[in-house]
């Protein structure tokens, strides 16, 4: 998986809470283990100056640059097994060739003639006596190696007054840069292992389908408003809040009639993929908003196992769709009326063994070319199409489909399934639904108060 420099910015801003997070855990990990867990080390060294005055300086070097060649190659010298085993044999010290090796440091001094030796240790003791013993030995064995070599001592070495490390402040600084890589690593990780739905531009991405509307989640909205308690009253919160969610369900209105164009009666099927994606919730406010245009809705609940649309109007939900459909009921009886001008539902009605069947009969197809002539639109309120298929026998009664989908809780593997079960009923896929969506509460806020919360 890709990102453009955009999405990692959108991704760094939507997780900077846990970014930051990341990086004082990483300082404060590191500062803790610096601080109480590690043990201070101690350093002393010693400085040596290589003299110039060699009998086999070349004509081709002068005195300097031959002095600096020198001093690399003693630094060699020092880097052997032999001179660690002189310091074993000196000090009796229980450290091993490679512990010795690892507490020491031999380095040219800024491209100079002197070099440094420094010993680094968990004892101020310990340290000393390495590092007095490798004033001594140091030269001792050069000149056995190379007789003619010439070492001074310019630094002798002294036994420190304090511990040289941790440092502390360095550490703290490493830990939170880990910390701050290590937060990025698991967001991008966690992104990309996330299969669910993320924003609309993640389903016109992954469909090509548009998406008609945004609805947006009015607690968090609301939680929102509520974190800015003192520029506004609860009054002014909560006309903002309904402005907000008034709105989306108008935008769906207004892009809906664009999408589908026919005369007379159009049906419509409102299913999603799996449950708690507000299919029900969706299916009752677009309903009451289109009949705000002074258009005649009826909504159908056909889910007869488990509908709710009765428990919105407080209504009973028998008689109902599967009484008419059994013969139980005249069609007729069983449309409500709702407190919406305009509005009207049928409910589900009893609970029935063969819902499947009932809505894909004969007595489906009749009540429908009943109420179609005197409703400008029907909507079908259908249960999850991933769990049951009762709405696929719908799709030979409607003209479109809209599919809700609840961004962030609905995965791209169940919208793929669901799609690919209506497409192969060659049901008609108008577009997407998107619930739950992220909204930027303030750009809303401010086109409240321009427009003044203005209605139809």
């Amino acid at each position: 998986m890709e990102f453009t420099v955009k999405e990692i910015i959108t991704l760094t801003i939507k997780r900077i809470v846990w970014i930051v997070i990341g990086l004082f855990v990483g300082m404060f990990i590191s500062f803790i283990y610096s601080k109480f867990i590690l043990s201070p080390s101690y350093t002393a060294s010693v400085q040596l100056y290589v003299l110039a005055d060699d009998i086999e300086s070349t004509v081709n070097l002068n005195e300097l640059n031959y002095a600096q060649k020198v001093v690399t190659t003693y630094i060699n010298f020092l880097n052997t097994n032999v001179f660690y085993e002189r310091i074993q044999e000196d000090t009796k010290l229980d450290y091993s060739l490679g512990q010795l090796k690892n507490m020491t440091s031999v380095k040219n001094i800024n491209n100079t003639e002197i070099f440094q030796i420094s010993v680094t240790c968990h004892s101020a003791d310990d340290s000393y006596i390495l590092a007095e013993s490798m004033e001594r030995i140091a030269p001792q064995l050069i000149k056995s190696i190379k007789p003619s070599a010439k070492i001074s001592l310019v630094d002798p070495v002294k036994a420190p007054k304090g511990p040289s490390g941790p440092n502390v402040l360095k550490r703290t600084a490493i830990g939170g840069m880990f910390g701050l890589v290590f937060s990025f690593v698991i967001i991008f990780l966690v992104e990309i292992l996330d299969v669910n739905i993320k924003s609309k531009e993640d389903l016109i991405e992954n469909y090509q389908i548009p998406v008609l509307g945004e609805i947006p989640n009015i607690n968090r909205t609301k939680k929102a408003s509520i974190s800015k308690k003192g520029t506004k009253t609860d009054d002014d919160n909560n006309e903002n809040l309904k402005f907000i969610f008034t709105e989306s369900f108008k935008s769906l209105r207004a892009n809906l009639r664009f999408t589908l164009i026919k005369e007379g009666c159009k049906k419509i099927i409102v299913s999603s993929p799996l449950p708690s994606d507000g299919k029900s919730t969706t299916s009752i406010n677009l309903g009451i908003t289109i009949s705000k245009t002074g258009s005649k809705v009826l909504i159908i609940d056909c889910d007869l196992r488990k509908g709710k649309i009765h428990s919105f109007f407080n209504i009973k939900y028998k008689p109902g769709l599967s009484d008419a459909l059994s013969g139980m009921v005249k069609f007729e009886d069983v449309i409500r009326q709702t407190p919406y001008q305009g509005l009207d539902i049928i409910t589900l009605g009893s609970i029935c063994p063969n819902p499947t069947e009932l809505l894909s009969s004969n007595q489906m197809e009749n009540l429908l070319n009943i109420v179609e002539k005197e409703y400008d639109y029907i909507i079908f309120d259908t249960p999850p199409v991933n769990v049951l298929s009762d709405s696929l026998g719908l799709v030979k009664h409607s003209d479109g489909l809209l599919m809700v989908v609840r961004e962030g809780i609905t995965s791209h593997p169940n919208l793929a399934s669901a799609l690919d079960k209506f497409k192969l009923a060659q049901g008609n896929i108008l577009g997407f639904i998107l619930n739950n969506a992220s909204i930027n509460q303030k750009k809303i806020s401010n086109y409240y108060s321009y427009y003044g919360g203005l209605d139809d």
